[in-house]
């Protein structure tokens, strides 16, 4: 099988389960790293119902296979990418990707069950920045009904310039603003973050704006108007789109 077998069936980036809980008792616990993988695909024409079938199936068989890790899938709902669908692995160390379920299975099944449904598009891995974020919501098996989620590319060397923008803007969150989670990219993105804000639904927006622009213009930080300015010099371009949580194409461990 060709390169889309790597894209789409997870199967060589599975831990065992066994040997992950031998090797690393925290491997199978919630919030244990700060490792995050996601993987898009675009579904053929007509083929959503018969993919959202087959996904099923196959997470049945990672849970069968007593698989330690979290996958949450979403359906990207508005922006550019609308209609991808994406899931992701979130809240476990980097290692715990080099141990694999039953690949030869794994692979079989998502053969029979994935892959004659999809062609993909999206495969990165981040890093969560615990030091950047106001909460880690999916590291704690916590999915939020949806994710505002935006894509920062950033210029070569403007890296302590933006942090140093998210730090302040963090700061001026109100008291019951929703999580916001940063992520860095490890691979398979260009250099820059990722923005996720757990939402509850559109009522959630009716609150304000929390975009970093809005929250340093109210910001009381003295530094806040020099750090707009070095944020607005520091960002190449950023999108923003809304993904949708769906339970019933996610796997959540027993707890």
């Amino acid at each position: 099988m060709r390169l889309l077998s790597a894209c789409l069936l997870l199967a060589a980036l599975l831990p065992d389960a066994h040997a992950a809980s031998a090797a690393n008792p925290a491997a199978s616990a919630r919030d244990s790293g700060d490792a995050a993988h996601l993987f898009g695909y675009w579904t053929r024409p007509g083929q959503r119902e018969a993919f959202d079938e087959g996904y099923r199936r196959h997470l049945a068989w990672h849970r069968q296979a007593g698989d330690p890790l979290v996958w949450y899938g979403w359906y990207v709902s508005d922006g550019k990418r609308a209609g991808m669908f994406v899931d992701g692995s979130f809240g476990a160390p980097f290692a715990a990707f080099d141990r694999r379920v039953d690949p030869a299975g794994d692979g079989a099944d998502a053969a029979r069950n994935v892959t004659p449904f999809v062609e993909p598009a999206l495969r990165a891995s981040y890093r969560l920045r615990r030091d950047l974020s106001s909460g880690f919501p999916l590291e704690r098996w916590q999915p939020s009904p949806r994710l505002l989620v935006t894509r920062y590319v950033v210029r070569p060397g403007a890296r302590a310039a933006f942090e140093r923008a998210v730090r302040i803007a963090r700061g001026a969150l109100p008291a019951d603003a929703p999580a916001h989670s940063w992520y860095e990219p490890v691979s398979g993105d260009a250099p820059g973050y990722l923005h996720l804000v757990a939402l509850r639904g559109w009522q959630d927006h009716d609150r304000g704006d929390d975009s970093l622009d809005a929250l340093l213009a109210a910001s009381p930080d003295p530094q806040a108007a020099d750090a707009a300015a070095a944020l607005a010099a520091a960002v190449l371009s950023a999108d923003t789109e809304t993904w949708e949580y769906r339970a019933d194409l996610s796997l959540i461990p027993a707890r």
